[in-house]
């Protein structure tokens, strides 16, 4: 086959940028002919790719905005650009990961071209992120059939009217440019079935759970089943990822349990202020940290810690955690109970509760022998459920599907 891979850019800007990198390398390890094509921003994942010059130039931000609003919402040089590339390589079908700054009227190419869209973030909601009032996990879709304006009244995005409006406008457009769609894609079930309550037209029998995955590299790492005596978040820094909660039970457990924090964000000033004022001696900020020093806090760690209380989609960390033999404690929110098995390969707390994530936390300082045990479980889950051959002969089942190959 031949496909070209559209992603927003060809550089490991965050997780769905790995898994649209890691889908261009599979399909091209096992024979297709395989075409990247995104906006121009360094660093790329290939310096010396053949095709960096029919990129597009690379826009983001609000000066950017100013400069062009009409291009937020509709943008036409990427259009232009995305129909020369197709033109040029002529592909059996398109493959699109993340669109932010391209926009949908990347869509709006070659009507005669069979096209699929993995979904890494919450397309049914006009804000995608699925917070009611930017604070809490909107449970009844208010913006289901197409209707943002719940959205904007509550200032969902970003707790700003502006934010709200201009993300609500996108979702008007983008839901309708959904229909040059003939597939999607969606990592959790989770996400499928929400995409669909949503009740955006996209119709069941065209949208399927194809799970994210760890490559053979990842899957190589040998786990470790010891640890040195610490907890550990790794990811951004932001509120939604439930973080307060955590540092508020750090509070009141004993000073002997640590916790290493590893990654940057917007609210990190805010914890640090709070680790700080509440003399949390036993949590360490690490700030950003690369692959290989990742691997090593997953290695070393009791088990790592995801206290979300917005609708994660998947969360990489966490097979990221398994492959390394290390066990997830984790919100029973969004995609996550489907990867983190309650008292099998981690342990399960409702969102904002502080009591059950302490007793979570105190289960597994308590009970060295069950950390073992679920780490292994987890080792055993990712390495059997989260592989690349697993994901490609799912891909390749729906892609032969699009082109009525048997």
């Amino acid at each position: 086959m031949k496909i070209i891979i559209v992603d927003s850019v060809f550089s490991p800007f965050g997780g769905g940028q790995k898994i649209a990198y890691d889908t261009y390398k599979i399909l091209e390890k096992n024979g297709h002919n395989v075409f990247y094509w995104g906006m121009d921003k360094k660093p790329y994942f290939e310096e010396d790719y053949k095709y960096l010059k029919y990129f597009t130039p690379y826009y983001f931000g609000a000066k950017d905005y100013l400069k062009n609003p009409i291009k937020y919402y509709y943008n036409y040089r990427a259009q232009k650009d995305l129909e020369k590339f197709v033109d040029l390589i002529n592909p059996d079908l398109i493959h699109y990961h993340s669109f932010w700054c391209l926009s949908s009227a990347v869509f709006n190419v070659r009507k005669d071209i069979p096209k699929i869209l993995t979904i890494h973030d919450a397309r049914c909601c006009p804000a995608t992120t699925l917070l009611y009032k930017n604070k809490v996990y909107c449970k009844d879709f208010p913006c289901k059939n197409g209707n943002f304006i719940p959205c904007i009244a509550n200032k969902c995005s970003g707790n700003s009217l502006e934010a709200s409006i201009r993300k609500s406008l996108s979702y008007f457009i983008t839901i309708r440019d959904f229909q040059r769609i003939n597939k999607f894609l969606t990592p959790s079930n989770a996400l499928r079935n929400n995409m669909l309550k949503a009740n955006i037209g996209i119709n069941s029998n065209d949208i399927y759970t194809v799970n994210n995955f760890l490559n053979n590299d990842e899957l190589k790492i040998i786990p470790n089943y010891s640890n040195k005596n610490y907890f550990l978040y790794c990811g951004r820094l932001t509120y939604v990822k439930g973080l307060h909660y955590l540092l508020e039970a750090m509070k009141d457990l004993p000073k002997e349990i640590k916790l290493k924090i590893a990654g940057t964000g917007p609210e990190e000033e805010n914890l640090k202020r709070y680790v700080k004022d509440n003399n949390l001696n036993n949590v360490e900020f690490l700030g950003f940290k690369n692959r290989e020093e990742l691997k090593e806090l997953y290695q070393n760690c009791i088990s790592t810690i995801l206290p979300c209380n917005w609708f994660e989609i998947f969360g990489m960390t966490n097979i990221e955690s398994f492959i390394n033999g290390k066990s997830v404690i984790a919100s029973n929110i969004g995609g996550i109970p489907e990867i983190v098995e309650d008292n099998i390969t981690g342990q399960l707390f409702e969102p904002g509760n502080v009591e059950q994530l302490k007793e979570c936390i105190l289960n597994y300082w308590n009970n060295p022998n069950l950390v073992v045990e679920h780490g292994k479980n987890g080792y055993q889950k990712a390495v059997t459920q989260y592989n690349e051959e697993r994901y490609y002969n799912e891909l390749m089942k729906i892609y032969k599907e699009m082109l009525n190959i048997k």
